[in-house]
């Protein structure tokens, strides 16, 4: 166990528990990037306001000092920047990035140095069926994203049976959700016909004759946000008919920010929303932590804020539980615990693969991102077709 302690006598006022973080602060993914770091810096501040987090070997609470690298949106120096995190400046948690190339490289470097790594912000398949020892995940996996999209369509259009599935072929990411797609599409009794691209990809005007021949119901992209982005844009433009569509990208205010009203009846994945009807066990409620987070930055929080300030309520209730920093006593009690917070339920396999959270279906209805499945917790019926 690495304890950073200096001790003047008896003093222990200058205990401090280090975390780690590489993020994209710049390059492709900044724009969640930042959106992660700042729900993660929001926790920190909250955190250490309180004192920051009781250590039974103190027998007080010890604040939080958080060491951040900028991995430019670049596996390389992800890489190195968590070797660093690990080896250098012996940090007692390590954070993982944004993204999920960059998360499954921090999960790499995590597993050769034999550290416990906390992720919230990699959802690709790969890293559970890495079966990595180190690694506790917080965050529903990419081949879950379509299956509520598919079950919302299917129960407003019983007769509904194509989905058009739009995939980056270089993006394990999106091929994950792909996959998801074909699987649950298939159970669902829909056609699923696949149409691959590209990441980067900003001209999909070869897809159309082949897209209006198949009229399809129900159209899926499930790129890389900037690859939704021009994939909206094409659809937008087109004029190529669907029922309905659905988006990854669609999650985030960036969309509306980018589309305005022509984001009216889209839909979208979600790995949190405001007006999800939680009640946490630790931390704030889900309108306490979107006005806080409003407050200080001076506009409404993404899901992307969301779990970034979720790793640190599931790490700090790990330690307030054990009253310790040691890796390997925090990561079988992170594999044993329930943990409900305003993100939602937290539970693991023994692994370390999330079993517990469930993401929620949204639509841009009326200006407004909301919930609508699943039914338990939907502030509004599906616009159908949207």
């Amino acid at each position: 166990m690495i304890v950073n302690v200096i001790l003047l006598g008896d003093q222990k006022s200058m205990a401090k528990i280090k975390a780690g973080l590489s993020i994209s602060l710049t390059g492709n993914y900044s724009v969640q990037g930042i959106e992660s770091f700042e729900g993660i810096m929001l926790w920190l501040s909250d955190t250490n306001s309180e004192g920051g987090i009781f250590l039974k070997e103190y027998n007080q609470r010890v604040p939080v000092q958080l060491i951040q690298y900028d991995d430019e949106s670049s596996v390389d120096k992800c890489r190195d920047n968590v070797k660093k995190l690990i080896q250098e400046d012996k940090v007692d948690i390590l954070i993982g990035p944004y993204s999920s190339s960059l998360a499954l490289t921090a999960c790499d470097v995590a597993e050769e140095n034999n550290k416990t790594i906390w992720n919230h912000g990699g959802s690709t398949d790969e890293i559970e069926e890495r079966n990595f020892t180190y690694t506790v995940n917080a965050i529903t996996p990419a081949s879950n994203y379509s299956h509520g999209i598919i079950d919302a369509v299917k129960k407003a259009d019983p007769n509904a049976n194509k989905i058009a599935a739009f995939s980056a072929e270089n993006s394990g990411f999106s091929k994950r959700i792909a996959n998801g797609a074909l699987i649950h599409g298939d159970l669902k009794g829909f056609k699923v016909k696949q149409f691959q691209f590209r990441s980067g990809t900003k001209d999909f005007s070869a897809f159309t004759q082949e897209l209006i021949d198949f009229n399809p119901d129900l159209i899926i992209g499930m790129g890389r946000a900037e690859d939704d982005l021009a994939l909206a844009e094409y659809l937008f433009k087109s004029g190529v008919y669907s029922k309905s569509l659905a988006l990854v990208v669609a999650s985030i205010n960036l969309f509306k920010e980018k589309f305005g009203n022509r984001v009216e009846g889209v839909l979208s994945a979600s790995q949190w929303e405001r007006r999800i009807k939680i009640s946490p066990d630790v931390g704030p409620s889900p309108e306490q932590f979107f006005l806080n987070f409003k407050n200080v930055y001076n506009k409404e929080p993404d899901y992307l804020a969301a779990q970034g300030y979720n790793i640190g309520l599931i790490i700090e209730k790990c330690i307030i539980e054990t009253g310790e920093l040691d890796d390997e006593i925090l990561r079988e009690y992170a594999r044993s615990a329930s943990i409900n917070t305003f993100y939602g339920n937290f539970k693991t396999d023994d692994k370390g693969n999330q079993k517990g959270h469930k993401m929620v279906v949204v639509q841009w209805q009326k200006g407004e991102k909301v919930i609508i499945y699943p039914e338990s917790v939907a502030a509004a019926e599906i616009l159908y077709p949207g």
